[in-house]
């Protein structure tokens, strides 16, 4: 800045400054340092040379103290960091390999008690249960024999072939062990030779075995009533309890000693609700048009299906579970959610004609084949179909004022449908043929709503008026 300063022209005289007044501060010509006529006259003065190596000596010295008190500092520091980062990657690495030395380690631990678990079994089986495993086979075996003799009638009602399946109910009655005599059938074969008979003949005869293989309604009793402070529309069984939607919870209990073993909080009345195995409870709130699940830890909401109702749910037997919905103006449909946290799904529509046959469902369920049964509240009626929406059947009661409500499956794949205007529980058969009708009125049951059969064979009715009755169902 001094050397620009020199080479710069006097801004009096215009001339080269050529010297550096100390009074001023600043550099001057000639002619500003003449006597009596310059500026500077009288005051101390040096040559511009040497101000400017001055100056240059000064910047000098302050480079050198800002190099050994600034910048080596700066240095410092610098390597220190340097430092203390390589000593956090050997740390980290030292922490990594640590976790992979454990992680082997739990892994040969737990393999090993796996192994040892699996060697106790073996050995805990064949030292106790060669009998059990005896009966077992047993049974496999006289099951698959029935299932044969049956696909042998089915068979021969198929053909029409009336003679085999006489001798085949003469003949093997005992091992179908159907718990009924067939001693009104003793004067069949005369009958049989006439020529206009055989087919109602045999399908009677089948229709016989058919009944037989289901409980009447003579033969049902009533084990155990107890009362909410709700009417019981939803009702499920899950292992041996049934889960009931009492105001504000779940509530699982025995149906047999109406004891209470377990209880989940649920502030509003949900449309449905089913367990997943896990014992965790999803449901369906219609007025939020969404679905829930309480989990041990919280309550989430697994979907929102606005401008669709969730209105009923059941579990599905190859994983997750299916809903259906309806919504004002639409027809309704059935959802398939591939789990339970709704994040893959499709979606089911049974047609009939080019139109959809369902209007408003409201419950579902599924048989063992895979077959969806809905109870459509805007026609009162039950549809059957299968898994692709092929109709299959629809019901709509042999009575007048056929109201469905609750729908079932018994182990059977027996159809279980509570008629609330009737005050009945009709019984299908898996093409949706009426088997049979059971009264409920005896029981003191007059206003059915949900039902659901345990899987030791307990039918257990939820009543408009709170009360769960608990019937003797299969024997």
């Amino acid at each position: 800045m001094a050397t620009k300063l020199q080479e710069t022209k006097c801004k009096i005289h215009s001339v080269k400054l050529t010297s550096y007044c100390n009074d001023c501060d600043d550099f001057v010509c000639n002619m500003c340092k003449q006597p009596k006529s310059g500026q500077h006259d009288g005051h101390v003065l040096m040559s511009a040379t040497e101000k400017t190596n001055e100056l240059k000596e000064e910047v000098g010295d302050y480079m050198n103290m800002i190099n050994e008190n600034v910048f080596n500092h700066v240095q410092q520091n610098i390597r220190e960091a340097y430092s203390i980062q390589s000593g956090l990657e050997r740390n980290c690495e030292e922490l990594i390999n640590e976790g992979n030395r454990r992680e082997k380690h739990l892994m040969k631990e737990i393999q090993k008690s796996s192994r040892k678990l699996k060697d106790d079994i073996e050995a805990h089986r064949l030292k106790y249960s060669p009998g059990l495993a005896s009966k077992l086979g047993n049974l496999e075996d006289n099951k698959k024999r029935i299932e044969s003799l049956l696909k042998r009638c089915e068979n021969s009602i198929n053909t029409g072939n009336s003679y085999e399946i006489l001798e085949l109910i003469k003949t093997k009655s005992s091992a179908l062990n159907f718990n009924t005599t067939f001693s009104s059938l003793t004067t069949v074969p005369k009958m049989e030779l006439h020529p206009l008979r055989p087919v109602y003949l045999v399908g009677d005869i089948f229709g016989s075995i058919r009944q037989s293989r289901v409980v009447s309604s003579e033969g049902i009793r009533v084990l155990k009533s107890w009362r909410y402070d709700i009417y019981i529309e939803n009702i499920f069984a899950r292992h041996d309890c049934i889960w009931v939607n009492k105001t504000g919870f779940f509530v699982s209990v025995k149906p047999l000693t109406v004891q209470e073993v377990d209880r989940k909080l649920c502030p509003v009345y949900p449309g449905s609700f089913i367990v997943t195995a896990s014992s965790e409870i999803i449901y369906s709130v219609s007025h939020e048009h969404s679905i829930y699940k309480i989990t041990p830890v919280l309550t989430v909401k697994l979907k929102h299906t606005y401008p669709y109702v969730p209105s009923g749910l059941c579990l599905a037997l190859q994983g997750g579970f299916y809903a259906t919905m309806y919504r004002a103006g639409a027809h309704g449909k059935v959802v398939r959610y591939v789990n339970d946290e709704c994040s893959d799904w499709s979606e089911i529509v049974c047609y009939k004609n080019g139109e959809s046959v369902l209007k408003k469902p409201v419950k579902i369920v599924e048989n063992a084949n895979r077959d969806l049964w809905v109870i459509d509240a805007s026609p009162g009626s039950v549809i059957g179909f299968n898994s692709v929406g092929r109709l299959k059947c629809e019901y709509k009661g042999k009575r007048d004022n056929f109201e469905p409500i609750g729908i079932c499956i018994d182990c059977r794949c027996n159809i279980l449908i509570s008629d609330y205007g009737n005050k009945l529980i009709d019984v299908l058969l898996h093409d949706g043929q009426l088997l049979t009708s059971i009264k409920l009125q005896p029981f003191g049951i007059s206003r059915p709503m949900g039902i659901c059969v345990t899987k030791d064979g307990h039918l257990c009715v939820g009543q408009g008026n709170g009360y769960v009755h608990v019937l003797r169902y299969l024997q």
